[in-house]
């Protein structure tokens, strides 16, 4: 086995939040390795210009204020905005099978955008591109292949043969995590019985920077606006996630069908739909670690939670994490603490689980709520959103809470 490189923190996965985990702890001074599957130069290759729906990446994050702040932070928000991305001032959400509909405005709440959506690699881009100029180290294309601990380090072995020891290691391989398994981190966990399915399309009239959704029983339709480098204000990005069977006719359609499906069930709010690129599919399924930390180890994003990407906020509670971490090991290493200490760690557990669980419950809890056809439940979800649209201050309390003005 090779010589063993020893770090400070060891980051497993490069994603949006690994990368940008990373970048912050190395900006704190602590001695980091980042581990990432993928060839760098693949990850940092510039997107092209838009002049198609197959241009634009089909993985797209709705990035909130808070998460927008922290990115300011560690120096790349500049570079991501630097190429296209598309700020929206105005979201609106109906039920498709009623009358009930409530529009957030950025204007109300005195903010220049509810939110931002960037295509994820273009985010993960200007991560790597500042972790080049860092004092991280980046070691990828390269798969892990197991974990080890003893009473003073732990870390991974690699597929090459390097074993990686860290005084603590940070899981952010994402759902399926590997080491979250490895360590024997249990998860809560079940299937939505749903699967979202994800494209660009182009529409005959433009998205006016607003973010649509129309939920129905059989699960929620989002049209997030994109835009060109020139400008043009007519692409979308469609994330539909229905039930599992009406997923796979709908995948099965061809593209005249499916444009047909699509323009009916955004009851038409951005005219005809005129091209739509290929489409993804992939199951939904919530899950949650019953525990964040372990000794010496921390799960971050996706590897601690998953939630419905009903409300878009998947990027930004791994955001969260992230925002928590940072400020437990900045606090520790200006004591001198360890960054493996298990109070720091308790901490950062502490700070993220409960928020988090609350928006698992959250959309869990709206899923249900519009999943069901009951004629009463109907009249009542309407009258409830009719009623929620028309008081500004809670309903923008509840905008404010979304977009993070708080954090």
């Amino acid at each position: 086995m090779s010589e063993q490189p020893q770090f400070d923190i060891l980051v497993v996965g490069g994603g949006m939040v690994g990368s940008a985990l990373a970048l912050g702890l190395s900006r704190q001074g602590w001695n980091v390795g980042l581990v990432e599957g993928a060839d760098r130069k693949s990850l940092m290759q510039a997107p092209g210009e838009a002049a198609s729906v197959e241009d634009f990446d089909p993985r797209v994050s709705a990035i909130s204020v808070a998460s927008q702040r922290l990115l300011e932070q560690l120096g790349v928000w500049s570079d991501i905005t630097s190429g296209r991305h598309c700020s929206y001032q105005t979201m609106t959400v109906w039920d498709g099978d009623g009358t009930g509909r409530i529009q957030f405005e950025a204007a109300e709440l005195r903010a220049p955008a509810l939110g931002t959506i960037i295509e994820n690699r273009r985010i993960v881009r200007a991560l790597f591109d500042a972790l080049a100029d860092s004092t991280a180290t980046l070691i990828d294309g390269v798969r892990v292949s197991g974990w080890w601990q003893d009473e003073q380090t732990r870390g991974i072995r690699l597929e090459d043969g390097q074993a990686i020891g860290a005084r603590l290691v940070i899981a952010a391989d994402g759902a399926h995590s590997r080491l979250r398994q490895w360590v024997g981190l249990p998860t809560r966990e079940w299937d939505y019985g749903q699967q979202a399915i994800v494209c660009t399309a182009r529409t005959a009239q433009s998205h006016g920077f607003t973010a649509w959704q129309r939920f129905s029983p059989t699960g929620p339709l989002a049209f997030l606006p994109l835009l060109t480098e020139s400008g043009d204000e007519h692409f979308c990005s469609i994330v539909w996630s229905q039930d599992t069977e009406e997923a796979r006719r709908l995948m099965a359609l061809d593209d005249d069908a499916f444009k047909a499906k699509l323009e009916r069930a955004i009851e038409r709010e951005l005219g005809a739909v005129d091209v739509v690129s290929r489409r993804h599919a992939f199951p939904l399924r919530q899950r949650h670690a019953k525990e964040y930390i372990a000794t010496g180890f921390a799960l971050v994003g996706d590897a601690a939670h998953t939630i419905h990407p009903l409300a878009g906020q998947g990027a930004n509670l791994g955001y969260g994490d992230v925002r928590a971490l940072l400020d437990e090991l900045a606090s520790a290493r200006s004591k001198g603490i360890d960054p493996d200490n298990e109070l720091v760690l308790a901490r950062y557990q502490r700070r993220r689980k409960g928020e988090n669980l609350a928006m698992i419950a959250a959309m869990e809890g709206f899923k249900q709520l519009f999943g069901r056809d009951e004629l009463t439940l109907r009249w009542l979800r309407n009258a409830g959103m009719r009623w929620l649209n028309q008081l500004g201050p809670i309903k923008n309390r509840i905008a404010a809470e979304a977009m993070g003005l708080d954090a």
